[in-house]
């Protein structure tokens, strides 16, 4: 886990480098003492989470956040602003530009945490998401509604005399439609077939 913190504040920056290290000593934590110098950063090597604050001299949060989500190799990328703003007029500026969520200063540690990793928690859920989607839309390509339906049953576990009885066919036709199944996505056995059917949001 690779977070990048952003604060003019010198201090505030290393104090809550240190907070967190103690909280996540697995994280590598990164620091950027203003927007340029976080772009900059950015711009070196891959960050999953920004936390930065909005009130900065040379390149303020919402510039930094504007920057950020104009570049597509950084789409993937947790904003969270931490900052002393906490009227809603900047909150809902802050989230309609893009940012992913908003702590008002002071917070602890242990809130900086939990907002880091539900943020992360989302994104791997949008991923797995979004992979569900693109392996169904290739299985849609290569395979009849009939072996689409078998693949679903068996991804819920069932057996052949269930399925041929699920779907109003012969236990035959469901061997049939197995084996082309197999032959068609290259799999083995019921079992792989089963995690396919999961991966691709078939169950």
């Amino acid at each position: 886990m690779r977070i990048l913190l952003v604060d003019d504040e010198r201090a505030q920056l290393h104090l809550l480098s240190r907070a967190l290290a103690r909280h996540r000593p697995d994280w590598v934590l990164a620091l950027a003492s203003g927007g340029r110098e976080a772009v900059a950063r950015l711009r070196e090597s891959p960050f999953d989470v920004l936390v930065t604050d909005i009130g900065m001299p040379d390149m303020d949060g919402m510039s930094l956040l504007a920057e950020v989500r104009s570049d597509p190799g950084m789409k993937a990328l947790q904003i969270i602003f931490a900052t002393a703003r906490d009227d809603r007029g900047s909150m809902r500026a802050g989230m309609t530009a893009g940012a992913d969520d908003y702590l008002t200063k002071p917070f602890t540690a242990e809130e900086l945490v939990a907002a880091i990793e539900s943020r992360l928690q989302r994104r791997v859920r949008a991923s797995a998401s979004e992979e569900a989607a693109a392996l169904q839309s290739d299985l849609r390509g290569r395979l009849t509604e009939r072996e689409l339906e078998v693949l679903a049953q068996i991804g819920r576990g069932r057996v052949t005399k269930e399925i041929a009885a699920s779907l109003g066919i012969s236990p035959r036709t469901v061997d049939v439609h197995r084996t082309n199944l197999m032959r068609k996505v290259d799999l083995h056995n019921a079992a792989s077939l089963a995690t396919l059917a999961m991966r691709a949001g078939l169950v």
